[in-house]
């Protein structure tokens, strides 16, 4: 009964997976110049924010 019961809740409550996410300094990123933060997520995509020269 119990089985029943889970599976029924794991159809009303949506499952969150944890993404992974990759962060770090490029230089010249795509041949940008200077130094840019990477910060890459499976569910957001990619962000870059620029910090400063190489």
């Amino acid at each position: 009964m119990s089985r029943l019961i889970d599976r029924m809740i794991d159809r009303i409550v949506p499952k969150t997976t944890a993404s992974a996410c990759d962060y770090r300094d490029v230089c010249n990123a795509a041949g940008h110049p200077g130094l840019w933060w990477r910060e890459c997520c499976a569910q957001t995509g990619c962000k870059w924010t620029y910090v400063g020269s190489c």
